[in-house]
């Protein structure tokens, strides 16, 4: 056998290798993906039908306190609101309403996300939002605060007008004592805005079919190898 063509031969196959790992690498990550963020997604559906708890300025882990149905009572703080933004609702452009809700007897708020809004016309212009006086009762699910972001560059707030909203970041420019975790509203009419929290799907479900689609790309790499090998 000739020597050039065997070595050609063996660095197809020494790169059909690292193509079939890649791809084998790619598929373990995508069905890591599909089992945490199954879990995560059972969490949020066992959350919407348990037993809520009640959110007191007591409460300081936000590991016992994220994915859990719960209420909170006290008043807004209306002159607090934020609008989160680049939020879609049936391909409208829109705001997420974030208002803290001052607990009742105490300094302590929870940052409630009141649900979605339509953008006015100019980026400009706030919308106007309805936001109740007086003590009220506020039902949702707690999620945690914004973590880890790739952005090129830190932005910013405009204002009212947020595009992430971090935890350390919120209390050093709200100046309020906030729990650590947000409150996504549930319950409540009549102000205008869609609670539209997600699908009832699971996304993990999309993620096993990623991990297929690795799997076929590494036996396609697989057969390319083999016939590779045979071509003399």
């Amino acid at each position: 056998m000739p020597i050039f063509p065997f070595k050609r031969r063996i660095v197809r196959l020494l790169l059909v290798s690292l193509v079939v790992l890649a791809c084998l690498a790619m598929a373990r990550f995508q069905l890591w993906r599909a089992e945490t963020r199954g879990e995560r997604f059972e969490r949020e559906q066992a959350a919407l039908i348990a037993a809520p708890i009640a959110l007191s300025a007591r409460q300081r882990d936000g590991d016992e306190l994220i994915d859990r149905a719960a209420t909170a009572r006290g008043h807004w703080l209306a002159d607090k609101v934020l609008f989160l933004d680049n939020k879609i609702n049936r391909s409208r452009p829109g705001y997420h309403v974030l208002t803290p809700l001052q607990l009742s007897g105490s300094d302590t708020v929870v940052l409630v996300n009141r649900g979605w809004i339509a953008a006015p016309r100019l980026r400009s212009d706030i919308p106007s939002v309805v936001t109740p006086a007086g003590e009220i009762e506020v039902v949702g699910v707690t999620r945690g605060f914004e973590t880890r972001i790739f952005e090129l560059q830190r932005s910013e707030p405009e204002g009212p007008l947020w595009q992430h909203v971090r935890e350390a970041d919120y209390r050093q420019r709200s100046g309020l004592d906030a729990l650590p975790v947000i409150l996504l509203q549930t319950g409540g009419e009549g102000d205008g805005l869609a609670r539209d929290w997600g699908s009832a799907d699971n996304p993990g479900t999309k993620h096993y079919g990623y991990a297929a689609m690795w799997l076929v790309f590494a036996l396609m790499a697989v057969a390319y190898g083999f016939f590779a090998w045979q071509d003399k």
